[in-house]
């Protein structure tokens, strides 16, 4: 059998999709683009030899890589193709799948209103991206989702007429690197510095509220930034006068992998302010926990960290007990005192973690979806 996983973006939620489809019956072949199969490279280093990979050319406009595209597809004859990001240019796409003919297609849907109930208006731009979702939704009859929470709502947005798959945006690989409390807490806010996905105001009322009560908590916000919001946020965070509690920013437009994994394993908790009613796509409003999902997640998982959350927040069951869900500031503020107080307590967070982590094992994840993973 030959699959090919195609992204230019999430690479870091492709890459366990590649892991996951990585058995001796499946050829493998990733379609992607330059600056993405530099991060493929961080990641699977010496292992990128096990696949074939065709690194497109998105220099030269649209109708050009769209061909080149179809082409690099074409030749390699697939069995199935899994499109793990698909977030413009859906008619073009709808055009490729049409020509390709593959037995089976798969997409990624990770923002389900976008795709599934923009509206058609006279607006030039959103009226194209409206016809090319309608067109690549008519041509594929396999999606999958994230997050387990957002499955129910898929199946009933497409009245059961389309398969419905549940790919994790992470495994878990490998042993939980064990802390201890000591002198301070660490809390790692994970993700780029975006206004649609994270509350960067509730991370600054955690701050000060921490200053205030002479809380030693050391909160490292871990992301880049690509706009003025997320520049601003930086400029703010190093203009705090603080003497017991630290933020650290990271002043660029992507925090290298190593860095990011090493800071993530030092997190006493994974801090997750999530905004949850947002509008990412041309105003369609989408529900974090319910119509998307948030990647820190998959962070969680990943590194099987203990992680906060807001209450209102859909979370998996399965992660459940390693999280702490607050209504507000003052109520997380509790909880994290208690936490330098009773420091042992520490030890049961990360045990229930590291089982949680478990349950997203390779082995694990594609017992859950035999229809999509061959056998070893």
């Amino acid at each position: 059998m030959k699959t090919g996983i195609f992204e230019m973006e999430h690479f870091e939620g492709a890459y366990p999709v590649i892991q996951l489809f990585d058995v001796p019956a499946n050829q493998l072949v990733i379609f992607t683009d330059a600056f993405t199969y530099e991060r493929f490279a961080e990641l699977f280093k010496q292992d990128m030899q096990r696949f074939q990979w065709e690194v497109l050319d998105k220099s030269r406009g649209k109708w050009r890589f769209f061909r080149q595209l179809y082409r690099a597809a074409k030749k390699h004859q697939l069995d199935l193709f899994y499109l793990n990001t698909i977030s413009n240019n859906h008619l073009f796409y709808a055009w490729v799948i049409a020509l390709l003919r593959v037995a089976r297609v798969v997409i990624t849907v990770h923002d389900i209103n976008c795709l599934f109930k923009s509206k058609g208006e006279l607006k030039a731009r959103p009226l194209i991206h409206h016809i090319g979702k309608k067109a690549l939704i008519k041509r594929v009859k396999e999606f999958n989702v994230v997050s387990d929470t957002m499955v129910d709502y898929l199946r009933e947005t497409t009245h059961g007429q389309k398969q419905v798959h549940n790919v994790p945006g992470a495994v878990f690989e490998s042993e939980q690197n064990t802390l201890s409390i000591t002198d301070h807490l660490h809390l790692v806010v994970p993700g780029s510095l975006d206004k649609k996905r994270r509350d960067y105001h509730q991370v600054f009322a955690l701050l000060k509220a921490a200053e205030e009560k002479q809380l030693p908590l050391h909160v490292t916000l871990l992301g880049g930034y690509m706009d003025e919001y997320g520049k601003a946020v930086v400029q703010q965070a190093k203009s705090l006068s603080l003497k017991y509690a630290r933020v650290t920013v990271y002043d660029t437009g992507l925090v290298n992998q190593n860095e990011f994994d090493n800071q993530l394993n030092a997190a006493h908790f994974v801090f997750i302010p999530s905004v949850i009613d947002t509008a990412i796509c041309f105003s369609i409003p989408e529900v974090y926990g319910l119509t998307k999902s948030s990647g820190n997640m998959f962070d969680v998982i990943k590194h099987a960290r203990p992680f906060i959350t807001p209450q209102s927040l859909r979370i998996s069951t399965t992660l459940e007990s390693s999280c702490f869900r607050y209504t507000s500031i003052d109520h997380l503020m509790v909880f994290l005192q208690e936490i330098m107080q009773h420091k042992d307590g520490y030890t049961s967070w990360q045990q229930r973690a590291l089982t949680n982590s478990k349950e997203y094992t390779i082995a694990k994840v594609r017992s859950r979806n035999p229809t999509l993973f061959a056998a070893d």
